[in-house]
């Protein structure tokens, strides 16, 4: 009878100090920085080839690049949409392929060459793929594009989706 006493004992003790641990609150970790004399830095950037070329890629200009679909009576109904920074002078998606998946890999069954705005910092669109068969699996892809400070496309893919009604 002691031994089951002394170890609900130490269980609840061993317990009770885990969740006291787990409890505790953790800071993070602070940095205080102040500007002086010694931390002001000049820094000289100069054009310098050094025997191989090196490109600078610009950063992303395009955000939610999306591919939405559908599987509704009228078959496989998918919408597009593509966002920009700010106003591109050309934005859009192409190369639109709907894919079935057969036995041996996947199968283009329907292709659109895809669509554009200009000076518009969206773009959003809609296809419908009729053909869609009940049952099989689809995936989607696409490029999205704009010219916003440099020209710049997004592959995007759906993944495999099982047409179900």
């Amino acid at each position: 009878m002691k031994r089951t006493k002394k170890r609900k004992w130490s269980v609840r003790a061993l317990a009770a100090m885990l969740i006291a641990i787990l409890a505790m609150p953790t800071y993070s970790l602070r940095v205080h920085a102040e500007e002086n004399e010694l931390s002001k830095v000049d820094v000289v950037v100069t054009n310098k080839e050094i025997g191989y070329k090196s490109t600078v890629q610009p950063l992303t200009t395009m955000f939610d690049c999306e591919i939405i679909m559908a599987f509704t009576m009228e078959g496989l109904e998918m919408t597009f949409t593509t966002l920009c920074v700010d106003v591109a002078s050309v934005i859009g998606v192409k190369d639109i392929k709907v894919q079935q998946k057969m036995w041996y890999g996947w199968k283009t069954v329907f292709t659109s060459s895809g669509a554009e705005n200009q000076n518009e910092d969206i773009f959003a669109t809609e296809l419908t793929y009729p053909d869609a068969v009940n049952g099989k699996t689809y995936r989607v892809i696409c490029t999205h594009y704009a010219d916003y400070d440099g020209y710049e496309e997004v592959e995007n893919d759906t993944g495999a989706f099982k047409f179900v009604l």
